[in-house]
């Protein structure tokens, strides 16, 4: 049986997903020190002001959605393929991907596993781990920018392109 030919593009539903995440993490990192004084009022007992609610509960809601966008990315990703690597990336830089990638999917359906879990028992130690995963996050974020700022200038690879809403460029 002949290999299904690989997309030329990511699929609409996966750019999409990607830009979606996105804003979500940028949300995330907003209102991330309204989350804190949530859990530990939550976990004291005490009462919070209504702002700190609504974003307290507006952080796990969020980070349900990144969990669920994350989990349907890796699954169209699978089902509809990926575009190929370009030819011309050096070996260096298509291992930094791919290991760059694996981390940002662990990361990115680990973190809000882990809140959910600490937020369903009440355990401080899995908040702590929740917590401790957003500085590994946001570098691992600038690795990925970085790496396709730098497919896009210095390799002239159409990798960014393919992540354009709108845009199908192979």
């Amino acid at each position: 049986m002949p290999a299904t030919p690989r997309p030329s593009h990511w699929s609409s539903l996966n750019v999409f997903l990607h830009w979606t995440i996105v804003v979500l993490l940028v949300c995330q990192w907003i209102e991330g020190e309204f989350m804190s004084d949530f859990w530990d009022a939550t976990l004291e007992g005490r009462g919070v002001d209504q702002t700190t609610t609504v974003l307290g509960y507006g952080h796990i809601v969020i980070g349900t959605l990144v969990l669920v966008a994350a989990a349907l990315r890796l699954v169209d990703r699978f089902v509809s393929g990926r575009p190929p690597h370009d030819a011309a990336d050096p070996t260096w830089a298509l291992g930094l991907a791919k290991v760059t990638h694996f981390l940002l999917y662990a990361v990115l359906l680990a973190m809000p596993l882990l809140g959910l879990a600490a937020w369903f028992t009440g355990n401080d130690a899995l908040a702590g781990y929740h917590a401790f995963l957003w500085n590994p996050l946001l570098a691992l974020v600038g690795l990925h920018v970085l790496g396709a700022l730098a497919q896009h200038f210095w390799f002239r690879s159409p990798a960014l392109k393919r992540m354009i809403p709108g845009l199908r460029h192979g």
